[in-house]
């Protein structure tokens, strides 16, 4: 037993409430073959924007870095590109998507769960895709979609003392069954980030990030699903990536988004290509639930766990 689960006298302390929240599963898979690279027949362009931590973030990068600090010589380092602070391009890939999977009839992309129904296995065939794998890529097929690393703009870097965490108990079935069928997707609620012993370097709550992600041949729907997984839409939600997240770590939201359409034809039909045009995004938003790519429930129960600020929420210190 850990002494975190003692109170000051060594008496034992019940688990604290659950961090997480589950999702509910698509009930049908909606699959077909998605747009491809061959012909331009969608939508192509940018979307420009600002990522805001709103609490601690950190993505390790693997390493141990010396501080000076007597009290922490060695913390584990967050994740860097040339020297500067990144938030790389497959960490917030993964994110959104895990959220774009949640909020549409999509199958989970990484799992290993044993119990896994039949119908939310991932189709390997390229012609018979969900929405999540059209946009984001699947085996035998890139994707439409391509993110940069955020880069940090402005913030600093801090030393940050979160709690130890325990590893993943997969044979945990209690908390992640309900009577042999799995409960959904998991994701950790935002709070007061917990406080304990192991530093970890992470960029200060308030640090801003500029990022990209480039489109090409996404239907109207597919876009705004896009945006809606960034928080964009409504209801809003706030993402949350990176490490620590039990303890509330890695809350996040997308900011000063800009987004640019461009006619991909003209790149190969006129010497002067015209520059991208800026557009508003309601119109994606209804084009989403118009090609009927957007569970309303999932989404409702998503927004409620993923809501921000949760200030009168602790988050655990030790084990839940």
């Amino acid at each position: 037993m850990s002494d975190r689960d003692r109170g000051g006298r060594g008496r034992f302390e019940p688990p604290l409430p659950k961090p997480y929240e589950f999702v509910p599963f698509a009930r049908r898979i909606e699959r077909g073959a998605p747009a491809g690279h061959q012909r331009v027949s969608h939508l192509n362009g940018t979307l420009h924007g600002q990522i805001i931590a709103r609490s601690p973030l950190h993505v390790a990068s693997g390493l141990l870095e010396q501080t000076g600090n007597r009290r922490y010589p060695m913390v584990k380092a967050h994740f860097r590109t040339n020297g500067t602070p990144v938030i790389p391009a497959t960490s917030l890939k993964g994110c959104i998507r895990s959220i774009l999977e949640a909020i549409s009839p999509s199958v989970p992309a990484v799992t290993r769960a044993p119990s896994l129904p039949r119908e939310l296995e991932a189709s390997h065939r390229p012609d018979h895709l969900d929405v999540a794998q059209r946009i984001f890529g699947a085996l035998g097929y890139q994707g439409q979609v391509r993110f940069s690393d955020a880069v940090l703009e402005s913030g600093q870097m801090e030393i940050v003392e979160t709690p130890a965490l325990f590893r993943p108990r997969p044979g945990a079935t209690g908390a992640y069954e309900d009577r042999g069928q799995l409960r959904g997707r998991k994701f950790y609620m935002h709070g007061k980030p917990a406080q304990g012993d192991l530093p970890l370097e992470a960029c200060t709550e308030g640090s801003t990030f500029s990022f990209q992600i480039d489109f090409e041949n996404l239907t109207p729907g597919e876009l705004g699903l896009l945006l809606t997984a960034l928080g964009l839409g409504e209801p809003r939600l706030w993402p949350k990536l990176g490490g620590g997240k039990p303890v509330c770590l890695g809350t996040v939201e997308v900011i000063n988004a800009r987004l640019e359409l461009e006619d991909a034809t003209q790149r190969y039909a006129d010497f002067d290509v015209p520059p991208a045009r800026a557009v508003e995004m309601p119109p994606y938003f209804e084009a989403m639930r118009a090609e009927r790519l957007i569970l309303n429930d999932q989404l409702r129960q998503l927004a409620a766990t993923l809501r921000w600020p949760r200030d009168e929420r602790e988050c655990p210190d030790r084990s839940y």
